[in-house]
């Protein structure tokens, strides 16, 4: 979106409402993040005691459980890659937009942070397919261990 040199004010009367609104979502997105991120430790945890449980000489379900938990595990460790969430530099922000309108300033930020933000909700979507397949993988890795020893003991 291209703006003017200068804004009035008052053509602009629900600048605050947006602002407000964008920063209650900026929260949401960084606690959704937190949880995913939360869930992804968890599950990278419980692929790390399936396995051991497991133990070392394993029977054919067994290993194959194996395999599967550290995919899971895999799939864990990729979702919880270092998440790198984009912002505007203040150092940038202060040397070029110190002198400028104030309303001008606002406009820019906030059309600075609707992109960041839209970019952001993209990669907290890959990370919740990864949470995804990585809970799946670890539920298939556990029922073929249950079942092989159920099997195995009958």
């Amino acid at each position: 979106m291209s703006l003017p040199s200068s804004i009035d004010p008052a053509r602009v009367p629900s600048l605050d409402v947006v602002e407000s609104a964008l920063a209650r979502e900026e929260d949401s997105y960084r606690q959704r993040a937190q949880s995913i991120d939360t869930r992804l430790g968890l599950l990278l945890g419980a692929a790390g005691v399936l396995v051991a449980l497991v133990g070392s000489r394993p029977s054919i379900p067994g290993l194959i459980g194996q395999v599967v938990t550290v995919g899971a595990g895999g799939a864990a460790v990729h979702g919880l890659w270092p998440r790198v969430d984009k912002g505007i530099a203040p150092r940038k922000l202060r040397d070029r937009y110190l002198a400028a309108d104030p309303t001008l300033t606002r406009m820019r930020l906030l059309n600075t942070r609707l992109e960041l933000h839209e970019k952001d909700e993209i990669r907290l979507l890959a990370k919740a397919r990864r949470l995804r397949a990585a809970a799946l993988l670890l539920f298939c890795a556990a029922t073929t261990i249950v079942v092989g020893s159920i099997v195995k003991t009958f």
